[in-house]
């Protein structure tokens, strides 16, 4: 059930919203301002990728964009399912406001060919300028790493007896808490999130039930909270 708060966000920002065309993009603002950009783009990563191709997420913490952020998606159904089921959903404790941008993205005028002579001239001075750091940087060959991603891929859910807890791994180093909580927080009869603190990867889920843990493992195996990690989950064994 929605409350107040929520019902007067999603009025508010249907009357800023009535002149703006739907597109790829939205812009959230109203969010919690005492968290880091790469956590803040971290966060809301994993809570928009559900809906389809994320292209860009930018987010800003200088004083006059503090609390904004704008999401690309590849499609403006993805855009568009986003904004009208995620419009005031609390995020840390904030309802989050979600419009359609007023202007189009820089990696939308990419897709569609309308990005300026001056803007890919811009882009190709920046990334000289990148290159050239990264030449002054000694090289380094890595072994083993076509091995680990192999058996990344190759990770499957473990067999264990349907049960009210959940195991989660193959998760990106920099998962924490907040962010599992509001993943598994979207199912009925979500409980807690355990991290294990003594290895990276690796989380316990409880639900109320074993139903209600099956249903979340349904919806969420193989979501990647980051596009190169696929989560794996598992009921835990007893």
């Amino acid at each position: 059930m929605e409350t107040e708060e929520q019902v007067k966000v999603e009025e508010d920002v249907k009357l800023e919203t009535a002149d703006i065309q739907p597109n790829q993009t939205i812009y959230i603002n109203n969010l919690y301002e005492k968290i880091s950009k790469k956590k803040l783009v971290e966060q809301l990563y994993a809570l928009f990728s559900k809906y389809g191709q994320i292209l860009e997420i930018v987010a800003c913490k200088s004083h006059k964009m503090r609390g904004q952020a704008f999401i690309v998606f590849n499609d403006i159904i993805s855009a568009s399912n986003s904004l009208r089921e995620m419009n005031g959903f609390k995020f840390l404790d904030k309802p989050m406001r979600i419009q359609y941008c007023k202007t189009k993205s820089d990696a939308v005028s990419k897709i569609d060919g309308t990005y300026s002579k001056r803007e890919r001239d811009q882009d190709r001075e920046e990334k000289k300028k990148s290159n050239k750091k990264q030449d002054r940087k000694p090289t380094r060959t890595t072994t083993g790493a076509p091995g680990s991603m192999a058996g990344a891929a190759s990770l499957q859910p473990r067999d264990a007896p349907p049960n009210k807890n959940l195991f989660v791994e193959n998760l990106p180093d920099r998962t924490d808490n907040l962010m599992l909580q509001m993943l598994f927080g979207q199912f009925e009869g979500f409980k807690e999130v355990h991290m294990v603190e003594t290895k990276k990867g690796i989380a316990f889920v409880e639900f109320e039930d074993e139903n209600r843990a099956g249903f979340a493992m349904t919806n969420l195996q193989h979501f990647k909270i980051t596009p190169d990690k696929p989560m794996v989950i598992s009921f835990a064994a007893q």
